[in-house]
Parts: C-alpha cells; sequence; structure tokens
C-alpha cells in the first residue's frame, strides 16, 4: 500500500539545499523493533533487501501505487548516494527515513519517514510510509505507524505530526482512523503531483492524543 505525503521520498534521490540544524534536537536511537518488525536507518549492508524490495514489487495496481524500479535504477551506487545523503539530512534534522523489516525473513517490506516542517513554536512534522504491495494486507503499515509515531515524538522532541493523504487514498485514510489520528479535513489544492494540484485529506497525531508530557519549544 502506498501512501502519498508531502515529501516524494518514494524516488530514490533527494534534494536538500542548505539547512540550518536544531542543534537542540538529534535521533536518539536509529532502530525500533515491534513484535514482527525491525524498523531502522538504512546503512550500505542494506542493498540486496533494499533492490529487491524496490524492484521485485507487483505491478502497480491502483493510482496510490507505484510500478516496480528497473535494476538499472537501484545500482550499489545509487543506492549509497542515497544512504549517504539521508545521512546529511537526518544530521541538519530535515528528513529522518527507516526501512521497515520482517524481523524473521529479514526482507524489506516497507519505508517510512518524518520530515520536519517547522521547529520553533510549532515542532511539526510530516509522517509518511509506504509498504510494498507484496506485503500488503498484512498489517506492517499499522504496526510500523504506530511505533514511530510515539517514538519519533520523544526521541526527536515533536510535538505534532502530520499524515497528509490523498482524498480519495480510502486505505490510507482507513489506516489512520483506526490508529486515532485526528482529522483535520481536506485541504483543496495543498499537493503537486502527475501534472495538477490534488486536494489532502489531513490527519494528525500529537503529544496530547497520545498522552505524552507536555513538550517546551526551547
Amino acid at each position: 500500500m502506498y501512501f502519498s505525503v508531502n515529501v516524494d521520498l518514494s524516488r530514490i534521490l533527494v534534494r536538500y539545499g542548505g539547512i540550518v540544524r536544531d542543534t537542540r534536537t538529534s535521533m536518539k536511537r536509529n532502530s525500533y523493533t515491534t513484535k514482527r518488525l525491525e524498523i531502522r536507518a538504512y546503512t550500505l549492508k542494506d542493498y540486496k533487501a533494499w533492490f529487491e524490495a524496490y524492484t521485485e514489487s507487483l505491478p502497480k495496481s491502483s493510482k496510490h501505487d507505484v510500478e516496480p524500479y528497473l535494476a538499472s535504477e537501484c545500482s550499489k551506487q545509487v543506492f549509497k548516494t542515497f544512504v549517504v545523503k539521508h545521512r546529511e539530512l537526518a544530521k541538519i534534522d530535515r528528513t529522518y527515513i527507516w526501512g521497515i523489516y520482517d524481523k524473521k525473513s529479514g526482507v524489506q517490506v516497507g519505508t517510512i519517514d518524518i520530515h520536519i516542517l517547522v521547529r520553533d513554536e510549532l515542532q511539526k512534522a510530516n509522517l509518511g510510509y509506504r509498504i510494498f504491495n507484496r506485503y500488503w494486507r498484512k498489517g506492517f503499515a499499522k504496526e510500523a505507524v504506530k511505533k514511530i509515531c510515539k517514538e519519533a515524538l520523544i526521541d526527536l522532541k515533536l510535538n505534532r505530526l502530520e499524515a497528509v493523504i490523498d482524498s480519495d487514498n480510502m486505505p490510507s485514510i482507513k489506516l489512520a482512523k483506526s490508529l486515532g489520528f485526528r482529522s483535520e479535513g481536506v485541504r483543496e489544492n495543498y499537493f503537486f503531483q502527475d501534472d495538477r494540484w490534488d486536494d489532502q485529506a489531513v490527519f494528525v497525531v500529537d503529544r496530547k492524543l497520545l498522552k505524552l508530557p507536555a513538550l517546551k519549544p526551547w
């Protein structure tokens, strides 16, 4: 299942500019575990699992899914660039991305990311997630998102996470609701994709909703 988010991290390379890092904030942990999953930052050792995940997906089955990548798009050099750039994005407190792996088999079943939107008085970020279509309907998305939401609010010192979803992506909306995310309506003409501006449904989880201690922004 593919979920549209503010930042298109389904593509392999991400460009980034000169962002000043908020030195008060750093990721305490690079990995998290649930009953069935390991959620961890990418390293070069993950190349095989990453290559198979992106090239061996099933053909696109809906508008919210994506086609498998060509092997030529997923070389070791491309993966190395991907890993290095995302390490830098994390260092400057802009984007954090993790692979989602099945504990038993070691296969990569998805990805999850947090993109910092605003620090200072707001302390909010965008949440994105994707489960590769070979592993749909197994509850992996719910398991991973539930874990990352709470841990990231704590580790990244955030107050609020937004999941910004295509307004017709009913599986993603259903997932957000099942996790207790608060609906904040639809933002019209909000996200540019496929050569047009699309409406996006906004769902939010914050520290109050998860009964976490209130956060002082500084």
